[in-house]
C-alpha cells in the first residue's frame, strides 16, 4: 500500500483558478472516484501551502500499486475530468500535468480502529 506525496508549485496568480478546479472536483465526485478507480487510487487528499517562495500544491495519495501505474492510467484515462484535470494542471502548476515532484517516503504509520497497525517503509 504505497503512499505518495506529489508536489508543484503553483503559477503566480493562478493559485484561485486551481482552487476553484478542486470545489469543481468535489462536486463532481462521482466521476472522480471513476476516474480513482481508474488509476487505483485509494485516497487521494490535496492541500495548497503558502510559503514565501510562493504557494506549493502538495497532493497525498495512497495508491494500490505505484505511481507509474497510477500515472499510466491517468495520463491515457478515458474519462473527460481527467483531461480537464490535465488543462488545470497544465495552466496552474509549473511543469504542468506532467511536472509533479515526488517526496521521498521515509516511514508510515497506520493506526485503524480495527487494531491491525501496520507499518510502512520505503522499499
Amino acid at each position: 500500500m504505497p503512499f505518495v506525496l506529489s508536489t508543484a508549485w503553483v503559477k503566480e496568480g493562478k493559485g484561485e483558478r486551481l482552487r476553484e478546479w478542486y470545489a469543481e472536483l468535489g462536486s463532481r465526485s462521482n466521476e472522480a472516484f471513476e476516474t480513482l478507480d481508474n488509476e487505483g487510487i485509494r485516497q487521494e487528499a490535496a492541500f495548497i501551502l503558502n510559503t514565501e517562495h510562493g504557494e506549493l500544491l502538495c497532493v497525498f495519495l495512497h495508491v494500490d500499486n505505484d505511481m507509474d501505474t497510477a500515472d499510466a492510467a491517468f495520463y491515457s484515462s478515458p474519462f473527460e475530468i481527467d483531461r480537464q484535470h490535465m488543462e488545470v494542471m497544465d495552466e496552474t502548476t509549473v511543469g504542468g500535468a506532467r511536472g509533479r515532484k515526488y517526496a521521498e517516503l521515509q516511514y508510515a504509520l497506520r493506526n485503524p480502529a480495527d487494531g491491525e497497525r501496520e507499518v510502512v517503509l520505503p522499499s
